[in-house]
């Protein structure tokens, strides 16, 4: 990855943390049932996504700027026209597909039927999605990635403003149709319904702003457009190109989806009412959602270091790119230690704010489940590694073995334990731990490296055991004078000096990893001012 890819990477990671603040906001509106037929209704159209527009603008860019960097510049326009007739094809297909089969999978398959509209109205988004990802394709192809960036934070923009405006109009409206028929779920439903059509209004503002970016760079292309002829051999070669290139990436995906998938099959086993129905709205709009969230703030700390590992590599400077490597993974286990922790000790208090009509359910979360964090976070940095080096394969068998054990431990922990939720919380964790032991094992090996266990591991793991105590003693006690917020601030403060001071006075920081750990230079000025460094 070079810089401008980071950049575009840590953007995409951003935006997806504002679709998770989305999601917690949107509870408040329709309520974690509401949650959970917004939550199928989005998975079944991510796996149809993953199958028919996944990874197409990575893809297409790639062979656009391969053809331009040798200089054929004759078969690109004839490239991009061939990859939106395909796409546009696909997206139709896709598009008709999720809507005439909308009731049997919300129905037969999920047995959650108030998802069936919801994806419905959400299908005409397969074709909307297909045809900006070809024109963010063709900007990539033009060494372009502005376009990524922007298109990236406005759909998550938008997507919070009209998703949350349909909602609360549809949902009152729900209301009134469910206050009539005597049945409450038609509230969260019909508001889920106005978030589909929040989503498929911005899915149409971004394709009218990719449009008119598109319409500025065709007058550059005019010349080449009256040289390129019609080619069936350039078409096929482009439409095999996107196929046969995508698979992994959509593969993978999917095995990152199909966790959540499972967990309705699981729930819907072992509940014998809608308790289920809620519950998995908690774990998935409140649980999942702000474990994700602080992972993906670890993630955007980290995505510079997976380029500095491979500028590494590619300046062959072996011994730089390795201790660039172990400081990633440094940075990563003192963050995910950190914020684990601090989530663990303030789960009440983080279950006050987010759900207070199921604040001990979602402390139980937190509590058996925040080490999720540090696992999920070490994972993606060991599978950037990896993909980076060309080992795409490796991350989807380890996220195939993955899923694996989820089903086991999930299945038996709800079916025979009587777990409930809390056993797709238990059979996340150990899933993820997994996950992260096998590509963290695979990129040592091919970093030909080991694990430094005492400074990356031991002394960080001690560290923070002291701040969990000491954040969990004072969240018991200043919670019933102060409040949730004001007591996640306060213990926040407290256990991130407590924990940073014990690591800046035994010295875990080297020198060069300050200068990449996120408010690693006031770390540093600490500990020159303490004679520490």
């Amino acid at each position: 990855m070079n810089r401008v890819e980071t950049k575009r990477r840590q953007v995409g990671v951003f935006s997806n943390i504002l679709a998770l603040v989305t999601l917690l906001l949107l509870g408040r509106w329709i309520g974690d049932n509401g949650v959970t037929y917004v939550i199928v209704a989005v998975e079944v159209c991510a796996l149809f996504g993953s199958v028919f527009c996944g990874n197409v603008s990575d893809i297409l860019g790639k062979i656009l700027r391969s053809r331009r960097n040798k200089g054929q510049y004759k078969g690109m326009i004839q490239m991009r026209r061939s990859a939106m007739i395909f796409h546009v094809a696909a997206g139709i297909l896709g598009s008709v597909l999720l809507f005439l089969l909308s009731d049997a999978i919300a129905e037969g398959i999920f047995k959650v039927h108030y998802s069936s509209l919801i994806i419905k109205v959400l299908s005409p988004m397969m074709l909307l999605r297909s045809v900006s990802a070809v024109f963010l394709g063709y900007f990539q192809g033009e060494g372009s990635e502005f376009p990524t960036m922007i298109s990236e934070i406005l759909r998550r923009l938008f997507t919070l403003g009209f998703g949350i405006l349909f909602s609360q109009i549809l949902g009152n409206y729900g209301e009134k149709v469910g206050t009539l028929l005597m049945q409450s779920n038609y509230t969260a439903m019909y508001g889920g319904v106005g978030f589909a059509i929040g989503v498929n209004l911005t899915e149409v503002f971004i394709l009218l702003f990719l449009g008119l970016i598109y319409k500025g760079m065709c007058g550059a292309d005019s010349k080449s457009a009256q040289e390129a002829g019609d080619s069936l051999r350039v078409t096929f070669l482009c439409v095999k190109s996107l196929c046969m290139g995508r698979w992994i990436p959509c593969a993978t995906t999917m095995m990152g989806l199909l966790p959540l998938v499972l967990g309705v099959f699981f729930l819907d086993r072992s509940a014998e009412d809608e308790t289920g129905i809620l519950e998995y709205g908690i774990f998935t709009g409140k649980y999942l959602a702000i474990c994700c969230v602080a992972a993906a703030l670890i993630s955007i700390v980290i995505l510079p270091v997976v380029s500095k590992v491979y500028a590494g590599f590619r300046r062959e400077e072996q011994r730089y790119a390795k201790t660039v490597f172990q400081s990633g993974v440094h940075i990563c286990m003192v963050h995910g230690i950190f914020a684990a922790i601090f989530v663990a000790a303030t789960g009440k208090q983080f279950g006050e704010l987010v759900c207070p009509d199921n604040v001990e359910l979602v402390g139980k979360m937190f509590l058996g489940g925040s080490s999720v964090i540090g696992f999920m976070a070490l994972a993606l940095y060991f599978g950037r590694i990896l993909q980076a080096g060309g080992k795409k394969i490796l991350v989807f068998g380890a996220a195939g073995i993955g899923n694996v054990i989820f089903m086991l431990f999930g299945g038996v922990l709800s079916g025979v334990g009587k777990a409930g939720i809390l056993s797709l919380v238990y059979g996340s964790i150990i899933s993820m731990f997994l996950v992260c032991i096998l590509l963290g094992m695979m990129a040592y090996k091919q970093m030909r490296m080991r694990m430094d266990w005492l400074n990356i591991v031991i002394v960080p793991l001690g560290a923070g055991s002291a701040a969990g105590l000491l954040g969990a003693l004072l969240a018991k006690f200043i919670s019933p004078h102060v409040g949730a917020f004001m007591t996640l601030l306060l213990v926040y403060a407290a256990t991130s000096a407590l924990y940073w001071g014990v690591l800046l006075f035994l010295r875990n920081f080297k020198e060069q990893e300050l200068d990449m750990v996120a408010g690693g230079r006031l770390i540093g000025r600490i500990g020159q001012m303490l004679h520490v460094y």
